[in-house]
Formats: structure tokens, sequence, C-alpha cells
């Protein structure tokens, strides 16, 4: 039975690549020769599907708010989830139970809940920040944050007290400490957090739609589904902004699982 658990291994990398792959092979094809043969393999190979995504308007200024905001609001919130974590699992100081109960409290309320309130807060009556960076980053960090602090504290109270010890013999405050013995132990962790917010923030549709109206300020998702609708459902060039839009996850999920890989690695050896 040896070849079972390979077996099922290979059957569900099948299911599961399978759209991948057809997205692939059909953003290579003609619009004519991918609706006459649609699983059919890509003979003659043509660009042309990705040169008309990039001359359509705004997709490229699209692709580029898409990474600037994701890169932003991943990088507020794991620093915070991680800070934040850090303290509530090696620091005792009053009210730290509560405060971490409010912190997990968020994830019990549904982000689009808070559509409207957040639409007036950013709007012009309030902070004034509908069409900018920062309408689409804060929401994007600040509900990203429950899960990043329950996951990131998990993996701090793992930390052997006897490192923590060590560290204030050598002269570490509680930055130091930190900095220097709890994030490196924390890799894997935090691995999956950067993995986790940016698969999130990434696609994410419904804050975009209700926070941006500016054609110029539009993240990747709005011109994905407004490229559709404008090319009537052009199935190749679909595939081709498609198999674009998933490139920087497939870099974030290569480059974390590299450094999931060496945290487990430096945890494993012992001096």
């Amino acid at each position: 039975m040896r070849w079972l658990r390979p077996a099922i291994l290979a059957a569900l990398l099948a299911v599961t690549g399978y759209p991948l792959v057809w997205m692939t092979f059909s953003a290579l094809r003609t619009e004519g020769d991918l609706r006459a043969q649609p699983f059919a393999l890509p003979m003659r190979p043509s660009w042309e599907n990705y040169r008309a995504v990039f001359a359509g308007a705004g997709f490229g200024r699209a692709y580029v708010n898409s990474l600037l905001v994701a890169c932003a609001a991943v990088a507020v919130s794991t620093g915070a989830a991680a800070a934040a974590a850090f303290a509530f699992a090696r620091m005792r100081f009053r009210g730290r139970e509560a405060l971490f109960l409010l912190f997990l409290a968020g994830m019990i309320i549904p982000p689009h809940v808070t559509l409207i309130s957040l639409n007036r807060l950013m709007g012009p009556g309030g902070l004034d920040l509908k069409d900018t960076y920062l309408a689409l980053i804060g929401p994007y960090a600040g509900f990203a944050l429950p899960m990043s602090v329950l996951i990131l504290r998990t993996a701090f109270e793992e930390m052997p007290r006897d490192l923590e010890d060590a560290a204030r013999l050598d002269g570490c405050g509680a930055f130091g400490i930190f900095w220097h013995v709890a994030l490196p132990l924390a890799r894997p962790a935090l691995a999956t957090v950067v993995i986790f917010n940016a698969l999130t923030i990434w696609n994410e549709f419904a804050f975009a739609l209700t926070l941006v109206s500016d054609r110029g300020m539009r993240t990747l998702p709005l011109a994905l589904w407004e490229f559709k609708g404008e090319r009537g459902m052009m199935l190749g060039q679909t595939c081709a902004a498609l198999c674009l839009a998933v490139l920087p996850l497939l870099a974030v999920y290569f480059a974390a699982q590299r450094q999931m890989i060496r945290g487990l690695t430096a945890g494993a050896v012992k001096g």
C-alpha cells in the first residue's frame, strides 16, 4: 500500500493544478482556436493576448497600484502584529488578556459589515482619503491584524525561556530580544502570516470597489472586472490577464516558503 499515498497526492495535484495549467495554455492561443477547441494544446503559441492586455487602458497602472497597496499593507500588518504578539506572549502588564481578547474580537466581525461606515469615514465629510492609497492600506492592515496576532503570539510563546534569559544576560532589552531572538525563531510563522495576508489583500474586491472611484487608482481586481466587461469575455485575453495577476502571489509563496524551510532548519539545530 506504499503506492496509495503518492497516488492520492498525484491525483490532488492534478485536480488543483489543472485550472492553472489550462489558463496558462489558453493565454497562448488565439481566440478563434480557443473557442473551437477549448481543451487543446497551443500548437502555435502566440503572445498576442498579453500584448492586448497591456494595450488596454489602465491595466499596467492597476497592476502597480495593487503591488504598492499589497506590499504596504502586508508590511504594516505584519510589523504591527509581530510587535503586539510579542508583547502579549512575553511581557506581563495589567489588562493583557483583556486586550488580547479585544484583538481576537476583530475576527468575529465580518469586514464587509464596515463598508458603509468606512465609506463615510474616508469620504469628504470625514478623513477625505477616498481615491488614495491610504484608503485601502489602512483597512487592509487593520483587518489583517487579529489573525496575524493570533498566529504570531503562539509562535512567540513557544520560544524557550532560556534563550530570553541568555539575551538579557548579554545586555539585550525587550526590543533586543524581540529583534535578535524572537523574530528569527518565528520565521515560519512570519512566512505564514505574509502568505495569508498577501493572498487576501491581493484578491480583495469589495473595499477597492467602495473606496476607489478614480480609474487611475483602481487595483487589479477592479481592472480585471472591468476588463472582462470591456472585452465581452475574450477568453484568451482574460486568461492572459489572470496569468499576470497570479505571478506576484507565486513569487511571494516561493520566497516565503524558502524562509519557512530556513526557519525550521535553524530551529532544529541546538548548540
